[in-house]
Formats: structure tokens, sequence, C-alpha cells
């Protein structure tokens, strides 16, 4: 099949779509900061919050002007209307198309499975090992299914609930155990794969009410929770933004324990997702590790945007 590639000029949409949740920042879109493109469904658009774009698949044409796009889970193209169907978009006849579920797409297990064994691991399992040992490092590889890249990168996956993989995001340490500014996100929100609370998988809603639940920015200081203490289930949320309503459902009933870095901003957030998340069900608390102080305090001790893990490694020295 000879397939041309169809070349878009997206258009803002004169209306802005309030009720929406963005796809971006699974955040309400009470403020419009979120512009839905034209002739399009509406969770397609631009994020001035954010600044990232939400676009279409791209569309592909036969000789006979049919439609198709690619689908990425089953790596093949699929006709425009299946991809439609697919994204559960409710069209109603005169209508703007209203998205009743959002598009998610699973990484086949035997892809973590690849990266799980490649040789020779990335430098944060390394680290790790040295810090740890071997023993404790291959209990937490096997808990958060831990991968590495052929370039030496560190694969955190996001599995939820049902052991489905949502999403990977691919993070570079150095030999100290000290993230990098390289990172690499392989598996897009533009084509179906959204995140969850990294470690999902190890919330289970019989143990609602008796587990807790530590919830941390960085993947790795989960890692370095569940080392270090593992009868909790260390979760994180991804990033300082990265708390999103979206993810909070799998929390409901549950104590939770969050732990944000050290800094005025990062603490205030969470702060602020609170009451939020009580009202929601969630049993939730803040430990605080800056202590009141500001960050110019923090700074003057050595200690601002620390974060557990930092906090770990001067307690063991």
């Amino acid at each position: 099949m000879n397939l041309i590639k169809i070349i878009e000029d997206y258009k803002y949409s004169s209306k802005r779509e309030l009720n929406l949740v963005t796809p971006c920042c699974n955040k309400s879109n009470n403020d419009g900061k979120f512009s839905s493109f034209a002739n399009v469904p509406v969770i397609y658009g631009y994020c001035h919050s954010c600044g990232i774009a939400t676009l279409p698949p791209q569309l592909y044409q036969d000789e006979k002007g049919n439609q198709y796009s690619w689908n990425e889970f089953s790596k093949k193209f699929e006709s425009a209307e299946i991809m439609v169907q697919n994204q559960s978009f409710a069209v109603a006849k005169g209508s703007i198309a209203k998205p009743t579920a959002k598009l998610q797409n699973y990484i086949p297990e035997e892809v973590l499975w690849e990266h799980y064994y490649i040789q020779p691991e990335n430098k944060l399992l390394k680290y790790l090992r040295a810090k740890y040992g071997n023993a404790k490092v291959d209990d937490a590889k096997e808990v958060y299914g831990i991968g590495s890249t052929p370039d030496g990168g560190t694969i955190f996956w996001n599995i939820n609930s049902e052991l489905q993989i949502q999403k990977a995001k691919v993070c570079y340490y150095d030999a100290n155990g000290k993230r990098t500014n390289k990172f690499k996100v392989p598996y897009k929100n533009e084509d179906g794969y959204h995140s969850c609370l990294f470690g999902e998988h190890l919330i289970y809603d019989k143990f609602k009410g008796v587990d807790k639940v530590v919830l941390v920015e960085s993947e790795k200081t989960a890692i370095v929770g569940h080392i270090n203490l593992p009868q909790y289930n260390w979760i994180a949320y991804g990033g300082i933004n990265g708390l999103t309503n979206g993810k909070l459902q799998c929390l409901i009933g549950h104590k939770v324990v969050i732990i944000p870095d050290m800094s005025e901003n990062a603490a205030s957030i969470m702060y602020d997702k609170i009451p939020y998340m009580r009202k929601l069900g969630i049993n939730a608390s803040i430990w605080d590790m800056t202590d009141d102080k500001s960050d110019d305090q923090l700074r003057l001790e050595g200690l601002y945007n620390y974060d557990l893990e930092d906090v770990f490694r001067k307690i063991m020295h």
C-alpha cells in the first residue's frame, strides 16, 4: 500500500472549551489556557500553560483518497474511521465532537523485559549497587521493572494497577547518582501514551486504610525509599507538577504521606493538593522537610531542592 503523508495546517478554534480536562497537564481548562484546534476533536490544541501542543495522529492517504493513521500498539496502519472509533469520540451531528474518554495505548510487556536485561546496566543502578548492595538493588529493580537503554539511560515505566504499561521516561545519571539534564520520553501523549503514578502497580485496593503509601517527587527517590524502608509502598508523581488530578484516582481510600522536595514551591504545590485529595477520600498528609525554612535559608544550609535520597545519603554518612 503506497501512502502519502497528509500535511495539516492547524488553526485555533474561535471557542475555548472551558469544561475540558487538558490532555497535556491533565487539569481543568476553566482558565481557558488550552486552545483547541478547529475542525478536530477538542482534545487537540495548544496549551499556553505548559507550552505543549497535542496534535491529532498523523494521517496518510492512498491513491484512492482513503485516509489511514499508524497504530503504535498494533504496529500497523488503520483507517482514519477506526482511529476515531478507538478514541471514543461521541460525534453528534452539527456539533463539536466531545471526548468521552482519553485514548490510552499500552506498551507491550516484552518491551519492558527487553530493556530489563540490557548489559551493561545504566549508571543509576551501578551507583545504587555500590551504595546499597546487589540484593537490595536486585529487589528494587524487579519491583519497579527498571530498565536500561543501549546508551546508558535509565528507564522508568509507568505501570498501572491493571499491570498495563502506560508510558516510559528515560533519565540519565552520572556516576555519583545525580541526574543530568538529558532525558527522553519515547512514547508521546499525542500518540495515546499518558502517564500514571510511577509504582501505581504496587497499590492494592484490598489494603486500603492498612498499607501506607509514600508519595515522592522523583522515580529515583521512590526506588531509594523502597530500598531503605520497604515496608511502605513508594510511589512517585514524576516532577514538581506531576501529581495531576487524573493520577489521584488509584489513591482513593488509602493512607498517603507526601514528601515534597525541599523548596518552598514544591511544598506549597503539595499543600494546595491536600484539600482536594481529602475531598476525594484520600487520607493525605505531608512531611514538609523544609521545616518552614525559606529557600534562602535552605540555600545557606546547602539543603535547597534536596530530596529524600539526599537525606538518606546524609544520614548514612
